[in-house]
């Protein structure tokens, strides 16, 4: 793995809370390397809102926040914070949009609403709004920016995204939140209260390795578009990498969501390394 030299706060930040993006991050360029741990900071202070509050009503507030912020900077006014700093730079020198981020925040309004998605194309569109955005964005860092190149990151930000919430489903479980489509759990005959209580049934490893085998499919498509992606901007798709790695974990877990063996799992590094050395993946 490339070296890492003293971390920024926003470096800092990204590596204790959003690993995977972080490893990910230190194969660009490293004049690239502090625009993207700015943007996934950025992401992961947004994206944790629902963990931090107590009461739906100060999640909006604190959504609001980000709003006005947001509003703010596009005004030339940028507020002391150790994120929006950093932030207000690649605004001002024109490497990110007002709006792109607007939208990131907006997206994160579901997470409030403690509902699950009703149907695969529901969470198909949290996930294209949250990680594929989030993957758009960092490739146009690194100097991506045609449409081909837009879509082949969204492409691999979406792939991830949805390994993501695979993985995520015990923490979610644990504050009784579930983002899996009701409609293929209903199919598969799995109940919410299977997943809450983490109960190893047949029925959930079969609806999970349905899953698994929709997020291999989207990690294929994602592969097959990469020549779209400039070199210099890989590493914003790195992380489907650790995506397949993942579902190899899980693949031999039985399929089972629960197993700390896919949940937990390390980053494959050195699948990751050979990937970034290679500008590939």
């Amino acid at each position: 793995m490339p070296d890492t030299p003293k971390l920024s706060h926003c470096a800092d930040y990204v590596r204790r809370h959003d690993r995977d993006r972080f490893l990910c991050a230190l194969f660009a360029t490293p004049e690239k390397r502090e625009s993207l741990f700015t943007l996934y900071a950025f992401n992961q202070e947004v994206s944790k809102t629902r963990e931090m509050v107590s009461e739906v009503m100060l999640g909006h507030i604190r959504l609001q926040w980000w709003r006005d912020t947001l509003t703010e900077l596009g005004d030339g006014q940028v507020r002391k914070h150790e994120v929006v700093e950093p932030l207000a730079d690649l605004v001002r020198d024109g490497h990110l949009a007002i709006a792109d981020l607007e939208a990131i925040v907006a997206a994160r309004e579901f997470d409030l609403e403690d509902r699950q998605p009703a149907t695969q194309q529901e969470l198909d569109r949290y996930i294209d709004q949250t990680s594929g955005q989030i993957s758009v964005l960092a490739s146009r860092l690194l100097g991506a920016g045609s449409d081909d190149a837009d879509h082949a990151a969204r492409l691999a930000g979406n792939a991830y995204g949805l390994v993501g919430i695979m993985r995520a489903i015990v923490f979610h479980g644990r504050s009784k939140r579930l983002y899996l489509p009701k409609d293929r759990m209903e199919h598969h005959e799995v109940a919410q209260g299977d997943v809450f209580e983490f109960r190893k049934k047949q029925e959930i490893r079969e609806f999970i390795r349905e899953l698994a085998e929709l997020a291999r499919a989207r990690i294929a498509e994602a592969r097959k578009h990469r020549s779209a992606l400039p070199k210099q901007a890989h590493a914003a798709a790195l992380p489907v990498v650790l995506a397949d790695g993942y579902l190899r974990k899980l693949a031999k877990s039985g399929y089972d969501p629960f197993s700390a063996e896919f949940g937990l799992a390390r980053p494959a590094s050195l699948r990751l390394t050979l990937n970034g050395m290679f500008k590939r993946y």
